[in-house]
């Protein structure tokens, strides 16, 4: 009897496993098995190349501009009057990013880091006016 009984019990589990596969056979799987290309244009692979001898068309969005390098100075100025004025500034420059990952050309911006004179005016001599 107790082999019947687990002969019986082995049926009822191959059987189950049988009515499950019927019930979900229907049901799509939410997983694709092909997924679309990844885009692999000239210009996507080689963004800056192409930007630069203008193969891409149409171009590329202009998004922002980046910080590509800073650096402190210091400026001396001659004003109208011969006053010489010297303070600290920043340098920064920056570039221009499109969408397709290309940089654009560098431009720069000087800015004065505080208002204050590093050292005060000195007159120059010597100056004809």
């Amino acid at each position: 009897m107790s082999r019947f009984s687990l002969l019986i019990i082995a049926l009822s589990f191959v059987c189950s496993g049988f009515v499950a596969a019927e019930q979900y056979a229907n049901i799509r799987p939410e997983w694709r098995c092909h997924f679309p290309r990844k885009d692999r244009s000239f210009c996507k692979r080689f963004p800056n190349f192409s930007l630069r001898n203008g193969i891409c068309n149409p171009e590329p969005t202009h998004l922002g501009h980046i910080e590509w390098c800073r650096e402190d100075v210091t400026i001396t100025e001659r004003d109208d009057c011969g006053n010489f004025e010297t303070y600290e500034a920043v340098v920064v420059t920056y570039r221009k990013v499109y969408e397709n990952g290309a940089w654009g050309e560098k431009f720069r911006r000087t800015y004065r880091k505080d208002a204050t004179i590093v050292t005060p005016p000195v007159l120059a001599k010597g100056v004809v006016k």
